[in-house]
């Protein structure tokens, strides 16, 4: 027979054990979130800066043919028609899934959790790889734009 005194002890040392593991929890938690937010970079970034405009950028997704240039990126059985010079030149830096995650997430609209069921990836992985991605487009529109001056 356990005596009341025991089941308290060992009730206050399990109360205390399980409030110790969530608090932990917590910190873990409150900390993977604020490393996402540092390594994250909103397509928005990219359009704000100096060396090419929104109006570029938007402009440049157009379906139906209206100038004479227009590159042709075919991507799980979708047309991306890009009318930026620039930029389709940069995107065809890119490799080409990497070229592939950045058309189906901004051109035509998929979300991420779609893009990793269709390459049977984690949405993690999708998320890198766009960001990976981003970047080294932002790197490549820079380098195309300081040889233009």
């Amino acid at each position: 027979m356990v005596s009341p005194e025991y089941k308290l002890h060992v009730e206050c040392t399990f109360d205390a054990f399980s409030k110790k593991v969530m608090r932990f929890e917590a910190r873990t938690c409150h900390r993977t979130i604020i490393r996402k937010q540092q390594r994250e970079i909103s397509f928005e970034y990219l359009l704000e800066e100096r060396y090419f405009g929104a109006s570029n950028l938007i402009n440049s997704f157009i379906v139906q043919p209206t100038h004479e240039f227009q590159t042709h990126f075919h991507v799980r059985g979708y047309t991306v028609a890009i009318e930026n010079e620039h930029l389709a030149s940069a995107l065809m830096k890119l490799s080409e899934q990497k070229r592939d995650y950045i058309l189906l997430l901004f051109f035509l609209g998929f979300k991420e959790k779609e893009v990793a069921k269709m390459y049977g990836l984690k949405g993690h992985t999708i998320n890198y790889h766009k960001n990976r991605s981003l970047k080294l487009l932002r790197q490549e529109m820079e380098r195309m734009e300081h040889e233009a001056i």
